[in-house]
């Protein structure tokens, strides 16, 4: 057989297990869910076998064109031996191709396949959780990609190596897909390895290289660029917060307009308008999730004593970085999408750490505005839980704002706004179903019912009270109880008691709703001492439930150091209150 023959033979049979890979894979029957990709597998061993034959034979095909296709052979055998669960044989194949290319790297034909060797033996060993073997491979893949392109030469796609016309050839930017991977794969290892800071960074490289290169796919890529903008958000980087979710908001629209130029009720395009409906919920939901970390951390920073007051840096670069890798230049900042233009998003809200409650109340509208956006999709009766958290979410940018104003009765007012909700929703929900969140939502109600008391008090200690204002602490005082107990009720057993030991989660809600109780027992007004007896020996109850609990659980003693010292306190004082008023309305009776 001639040279030309033989290359024309392998080819058509390369071309084949493409085919098979690429197209008929897809249509594999159920019980033979592997179907395409063994006979694929069996087509490639006859290749390796007649590859071979040939570079032991005097031949005129370049020894390094030979090279080339054996190892896209092995590797194809190392990916499909993986892909179907046969590890060992995975790792031999793929450590027989690299053995076989690595003196060849910096050669056209082979960069490409051998990237793509170092990548999935990186895959081989995070899916056998060996992290640092993963790491040494893909750092391999680095290197290479960054040796090749100081070379300055063009990478050749295998299809071409195989013979194929230039029409035929998939994509000359093979070498580049194949770096983002790279990079994809790298940000999930330091995930794995808890350094965020450098997976964060890796996953906005890969999303501007799918950008550059367009090859993403628009929904996937804008939940992604969200999903990483939850993070930064969390570090106070708020300006690559917005960028992010800017560029996913963008890219959406960019895809909805796609869509909206087709005209069809096809069942595929319907599909993909109700997917676009959902996920640009999901992104609404992420850029509410960055309006409320704003106004949180602002809170939390303003609370602070104002000559410790840290610097107002919202852009991540007072993070260190160890950036041994070069992945962004040392410059954290940098982490944008130049091609982009994400300003008609960015121009919608601040990525500054809030003063006023003028910048407050700004952040506050779009807020409200993303949540209304998200409740577009997400409803009651579809999507319960996912409703549930967005009116939660609702009624924490209400409490947020409501630290930003000065106004007493105002504020009373956006509390009075979360009361609303906030009954409304848990009215709506059966606890049998949905107790977890009828959880929350009692224990929020009885903590605004007691923000809402401390105003009220503070107002009435400086004016002089009326007994329609007496009569609103009262309610105040026994609606946030009432809350409170609900939520302590569906804590405890048949019997009415508390577990012997709270589960973790639920030892702080509990002994915070505890002391709270005791607290605003005792802020009940009531010129009878009978009605002040019955007050105070609530208030004691409460205080010696979360002795008791502390008393016989170490775990809840030690979370909850202060406040289990106060209830101690409280429940040596109030008895000698108790008889004092026992005494007083015995010499009254």
């Amino acid at each position: 057989m001639s040279a030309k023959e033989t290359m024309n033979d392998f080819r058509e049979n390369y071309a084949k297990v493409r085919k098979l890979l690429d197209e008929e894979s897809k249509h594999d029957p159920e019980n033979e869910p592997y179907l395409s990709k063994y006979k694929a597998k069996e087509i490639l061993r006859n290749m390796r076998d007649s590859i071979s034959k040939v570079k032991s034979s005097e031949t005129t095909i370049d020894s390094i064109k030979l090279d080339a296709m054996l190892g896209a052979v092995l590797l194809n055998m190392g990916i499909i031996d993986m892909e179907t669960e046969e590890l060992t044989a995975s790792e031999k194949v793929l450590v027989e191709a690299e053995a076989l290319l690595s003196d060849h790297a910096s050669k056209p034909e082979v960069v490409i396949t051998l990237l793509s060797v170092y990548n999935n033996l990186g895959i081989l060993w995070s899916n056998r959780e060996e992290p640092h073997k993963a790491q040494t491979y893909l750092v391999k893949a680095k290197e290479l990609y960054d040796n090749f392109k100081c070379t300055l030469q063009m990478p050749l796609p295998i299809e071409y190596i195989f013979g194929a016309d230039e029409a035929e050839v998939q994509d000359f930017l093979l070498l580049e897909k194949a770096h983002t991977l790279t990079l994809y794969y790298m940000a999930q290892l330091y995930g794995y390895f808890k350094e965020r800071v450098k997976s964060s960074i890796y996953c906005h490289t890969t999303l501007r290289r799918q950008l550059q290169y367009s090859d993403y796919e628009p929904i996937d890529w804008a939940l992604n660029a969200a999903t990483l903008s939850q993070f930064f958000a969390e570090q106070n980087g708020f300006y690559q917060s917005r960028h992010h979710l800017a560029a996913a908001s963008t890219i959406l629209d960019q895809y909805a307009e796609k869509l909206q130029a087709v005209q069809s009720n096809d069942e595929v395009h319907l599909a993909k308008l109700e997917s676009l409906k959902h996920r640009s919920a999901d992104v609404a939901r992420c850029w509410a999730k960055y309006c409320l970390l704003l106004m949180s951390n602002s809170k939390q920073r303003l609370m602070i004593d104002s000559e410790s007051l840290p610097e107002a840096i919202t852009d991540m670069t007072n993070l260190k970085l160890e950036d041994d890798e070069n992945i962004c230049g040392g410059d954290v900042k940098s982490l944008i999408f130049p091609d982009l233009d994400v300003s008609k998003y960015e121009n919608k809200v601040t990525d500054k750490f809030l003063l006023t409650y003028e910048d407050a109340r700004d952040v506050f509208l779009s807020c409200q505005n993303w949540l209304n956006k998200a409740k577009e999709y997400y409803k009651l009766d579809g999507q319960a839980t996912d409703y549930i958290e967005l009116v939660q979410d609702s009624s924490q940018s209400y409490s947020y704002l409501a630290f930003f104003e000065d106004d007493d009765e105002r504020q009373a007012k956006m509390q009075k706004r979360r009361i609303n909700m906030l009954e409304e929703l848990v009215s709506e929900i059966n606890p049998t179903f949905y107790l977890q969140y009828c959880r929350q939502l009692w224990y929020e109600l009885g903590e605004v019912y007691s923000d809402i008391l401390n105003i009220k008090l503070e107002k009435m200690n400086k004016e002089k009270p009326n007994p329609q204002a007496l009569k609103k602490i009262n309610v105040l005082c026994e609606k946030s109880i009432e809350n409170y107990d609900k939520f302590l009720a569906s804590v405890k057993d048949k019997k009415g008691e508390f577990p012997l030991k709270l589960d973790h989660d639920l030892i702080r809600p509990v002994i915070s709703a505890l002391a709270f109780i005791g607290r605003n027992s005792m802020k009940r007004i009531a010129v009878d001492k009978s009605v002040q007896l019955s007050h105070v020996q609530h208030s004691l109850d409460s205080y010696q439930a979360v002795v008791d609990i502390c008393s016989r659980d170490q775990d809840a003693a030690l979370m909850m150091a202060e406040e289990f010292s106060l209830c101690q306190d409280m429940a040596k004082i109030l008895p000698i209150k108790i008889k004092k008023l026992q005494s007083q309305i015995f010499s009254e009776g």
